[in-house]
């Protein structure tokens, strides 16, 4: 375990030190950010290494023992397979993004905090990575959940930045409310927080079905927030106000890939729930298309990027859905190499243009000769464009949905028909909008001065020339796992060995399927060739204009933030003040009353107290008179 200690101790040093020295030592701040990565990712490294030689299994350690009064929960750690490989996706790209962030954000004043947080968030999902119990595992899920507000507000100064970030916090919260009860649920239910124990308890049939799916669809909403799934799907296109390593960082291997992790992690438990498996595969089908749509219509770069990933997140969580646990983990991976390339690719195309615009773009393959062979790569490898990393991983969650769908399983057949269905309408919107982006960006002319890109450093001016060299490197190591990472799926042994058997649920003997291999590319190629005939033909400067009326609704994300307000902040705020209301009107006014009329009480006798000794004396006569009568009536 004295590897994984090192992998999670090395970036939360990190974060401490450039929070430390950052004023009074700034030159150092950048060698620490990356020190903290490198080591992280050199002892990542040892771990998969030691999981490919067999060597691994799994091993764990208990830090401490925490009695609660009633079920304990213990500070534990695991790795195995699983982990040790997704730790080498997460530090690996932190990596990149400290190696990169220095020249992109040179001269920054708030470059200590930022490579702080970006050490920080890397810690946190390395303890989701490798947490053996629930409640370590929220720690680290939430701590990301900070680190992500400070780092997509990074430029506070801009007003979009404020509000991406809020944004992000808020809807992610939201899903973690139901996360924290689906934990509570699910360790009761189990009688341990303890992940092993609670797989355990899930493959023994120590969990009942209802215990199950409620704690099931509960962690959902956890899932659904972290991973940008519908409903909550709408702040992962609002930060793309933040810095463009982060978006980097967020999309490829931490933030929304720790909902996968989740989901893989535990996905015992959710096989015991085919509720919520119908539920997540349904989710993941209206996301993965919806999204997709979303993209071919957006004019962003970066948000053309942040669309594709709330699609590609759903493709994994629909292959888990079906039981394809490898599939949905090589594609974890291939999609934070090629996703990670990609944003870092965007802010190379922004440092130059100065906008995140495509129109202000064109023409850019021969000025930007790097970025332009690099961003191919990644784009091929979105788009699943053999033999990229892409085509393989795509073509194994197919193939473990198409199973599902005709043999059946855990998932329900009419759920994997309609995740089916979804995949393959994608996987042509997929490859439509990233032909559209390659060819107005590389090929097409620029049709407009644009704004200036929200998240590109203010003292950075456009040049129209290739990134500084420590922007380029990082591009062209991701160009190779991007492109490679996915030939893992023509040795499925091996691969599944790796990840600790061929993981639970459905048998997976192979990841290649031919039959859904020839679908993909029938529609990869008619959706590439559609684009660029309307490209050459139609509408050079956008084929997008072929939408029509339906365009605005795309580019607005179906207006889900219109939605959003009307049907549930306006009710929400309606509601609030109703509380308000009668908290003011009738709860106080019953307090108020009580005071006030003690106030008349008070100030009634107060008038019986003049401190006139002889109107006392005068009282008391008065009195004895009275009571005096009174007798006298009495015995007469």
């Amino acid at each position: 375990m004295t590897a994984v200690w090192v992998a999670l101790l090395a970036p939360f040093a990190a974060a401490l030190a450039a929070l430390a020295l950052g004023r009074r030592l700034p030159r150092l701040v950048a060698p620490i950010g990356v020190a903290g990565a490198g080591v992280g990712f050199l002892a990542a490294c040892v771990l998969a290494g030691i999981d490919i030689a067999g060597d691994l299994g799994q091993r764990g350690a208990t830090l401490a023992h925490v009695p609660t009064g009633g079920l304990a929960f213990d500070i534990a750690f695991r790795v195995d397979g699983l982990s040790a490989l997704v730790a080498v996706l997460v530090t690996g790209v932190a990596l990149a993004v400290q190696i990169y962030s220095i020249d992109y954000l040179r001269g920054d004043p708030r470059y200590a905090s930022y490579t702080a947080f970006v050490s920080l968030f890397t810690a946190a999902m390395l303890v989701v990575v490798t947490a053996n119990d629930l409640f370590v595992l929220l720690v680290g899920w939430e701590v990301m959940g900070i680190c992500s507000y400070f780092l997509i507000g990074h430029h506070w100064e801009l007003p979009e930045a404020r509000d991406g970030a809020i944004k992000a916090f808020l809807v992610t919260r939201l899903g973690d409310i139901g996360f924290l009860f689906g934990i509570f649920a699910l360790g009761l239910g189990a009688g341990t927080f303890s992940i092993g124990g609670v797989r355990d308890a899930a493959a023994n049939g120590g969990l009942t079905s209802g215990t199950a799916t409620v704690a099931t669809l509960l962690l959902l909403c956890g899932v659904a927030g972290k991973s940008a799934q519908f409903p909550l799907h709408v702040w992962l296109p609002d930060a793309m106000a933040g810095p463009t390593p982060i978006s980097a960082l967020i999309h490829a291997a931490t933030m929304v890939a720790a909902g996968v992790f989740v989901v893989a992690r535990l996905l015992p438990v959710f096989q015991e729930a085919p509720a919520t498996l119908a539920v997540l595969a349904v989710v993941a089908a209206v996301t993965m298309v919806g999204s997709a749509l979303c993209a071919l219509a957006e004019n962003d770069i970066k948000r053309v990027l942040a669309w594709s990933t709330v699609s590609q997140l759903a493709y994994m969580l629909a292959g888990l859905a079906a039981g394809g646990y490898t599939a949905g983990v090589l594609l974890l991976v291939a999609h934070g190499a090629f996703k990670a390339l990609l944003f870092l690719c965007a802010g190379a195309l922004i440092h130059a243009v100065g906008s995140n615009s495509m129109d202000a773009m064109g023409g850019l393959r021969r000025t930007l000769p790097v970025t332009f062979v690099t961003m191919t790569i990644g784009l091929g490898a979105l788009a699943a464009v053999p033999p990229l990393s892409g085509f393989f991983a795509k073509d194994a969650v197919l193939g473990a949905i198409s199973r599902a769908a005709f043999h059946g399983g855990p998932l329900p057949g009419w759920a994997a028909w309609v995740a089916l269905v979804a995949g393959f309408a994608t996987v042509a919107l997929t490859a439509a909008y990233a032909t559209r982006m390659w060819l107005r960006v590389f090929f097409g002319t620029p049709t407009g001065t644009v704004p200036a890109a929200p998240s590109q450093p203010a003292h950075t001016e456009p040049h129209l020339a290739e990134a500084p060299a420590l922007m380029r490197r990082p591009l062209v190591v991701l160009a190779v796992p991007a492109a490679l990472v996915g030939w893992l799926a023509l040795v499925p042994g091996t691969w599944a060995r790796w990840l600790g058997g061929g993981g639970p649920g459905i048998p997976e003997p192979t990841m290649v399927h031919w039959t859904t291999t020839l679908l993909a590319l029938v529609h990869l190629v008619l959706a590439c060739a559609l684009v660029t005939w309307a490209w050459r033909h139609v509408e050079r400067d956008d084929p997008a204009r072929m939408l029509g009326r339906s365009r605005p609704l795309l580019a607005n994300g179906f207006r889900m933030d219109e939605l959003i307000a009307a049907y549930v902040v306006r009710p929400v705020w309606g509601l609030a003040r109703a509380v308000v209301a009668g908290d003011r009107d009738v709860v106080d006014f019953y307090v108020r009353g009580s005071g006030r009329a003690a106030r008349w009480v008070g100030g009634g006798l107060r008038l019986l107290q003049t401190g006139n000794v002889s109107t006392y004396l005068s009282l008391l006569l008065a009195g004895v008179v009275l009571l005096a009568v009174a007798a006298l009536g009495a015995f007469a």
